[in-house]
């Protein structure tokens, strides 16, 4: 019996013991800091950091009265509306065009894949390069004396194409195993009954994939809305309100100015934020999403 009784609590308690590390990693390191972000965005912080004084919803009525931050939003979104769906579609393509097997089929493959194993520093350095407004090989092409990234009207554009580069490798390696997985009797029968081109996508390798893009774009949204890298690299957010997005808004109150009192509160409505159009998401995924 009292084997029997070992049996039974090892068969509930090994499972935690293997997600335990996980568990402890997560609290540690993201739930934790998450927690203490959310309690100290209601109190008047020191340069420390450290809590002082209780303010409640004082420290977010500052932050929302200010301009930079609601500027922070807008280029947010605006990289968030453009990188995103960029890289789906131009991923989407990619999987499509190079879902059947061919003899040398993992050359392209592994050219289409190979945006996600560049660093972002080296990106940063590439892209630096080819935008430079003297020697870049872009207005050397185009004929022009743009400068992209220091002219806050085309930098958020100029990073948005090179976030859209680096994201184009991750989904397409997504799309086309979800692309591939699609038997070939249903693509052959749309064909005869007169489905070509773009019709053919929308009518039947859209619907039959919508569960991976539904992941690819939530992830997407959730990455991209969450970006800093390559703004803090190469934009000089920390003097031009322009070219900022709500992370290095972050950043530079809670960092470069020690003003937590904005910092904490920043953080907690830039995960609200994210989280509302996560949900939005998640609400369209009965209507949109087709899971048989």
């Amino acid at each position: 019996m009292k084997t029997i009784n070992k049996r039974k609590i090892m068969k509930y308690v090994e499972p935690m013991l293997y997600i335990l590390p996980a568990l402890l990693f997560f609290g540690l390191f993201t739930y934790y800091p998450f927690i203490k972000t959310i309690v100290s965005s209601f109190f008047k912080c020191n340069s420390y950091g450290v809590m002082r004084s209780f303010v409640g919803f004082a420290n977010y009525a500052k932050v929302l009265r200010d301009k930079e931050f609601w500027s922070a939003v807008k280029n947010t979104l605006v990289f968030t509306g453009i990188t995103v769906p960029a890289s789906t579609i131009i991923a989407l393509f990619f999987a499509i065009i190079s879902s059947r097997p061919r003899k040398y089929s993992a050359v392209y493959e592994t050219m289409y894949a190979l945006p996600m194993a560049i660093s972002a520093s080296v990106c940063c350095m590439i892209f630096q390069l080819m935008y430079n407004p003297s020697l870049g090989i872009l207005n050397e092409i185009l004929h022009t004396k743009i400068n992209w990234l220091g002219d806050s009207h085309w930098t958020m554009i100029s990073i948005s194409f090179i976030a859209t580069w680096m994201n184009i490798g991750y989904n397409y390696i997504f799309l086309l195993a979800a692309v591939r997985s699609i038997p070939d009797e249903i693509i052959e029968s749309a064909e005869l009954d007169g489905a070509r081109g773009l019709l053919k996508v929308v009518r039947i390798y859209i619907p039959l994939i919508s569960p991976t893009l539904f992941f690819v774009i939530c992830n997407g949204i959730a990455r991209e809305m969450m970006m800093s890298t390559l703004i803090m690299v190469l934009s000089d957010y920390a003097h031009n309100a322009d070219v900022s997005t709500i992370v290095s808004y972050m950043y530079k109150q809670c960092i470069l100015s020690q003003n937590y009192n904005r910092g904490y509160p920043a953080a907690v409505l830039a995960f609200l934020l994210t989280f509302i159009f996560l949900l939005i998401g998640f609400k369209m995924e009965n209507k949109s999403v087709q899971y048989e």
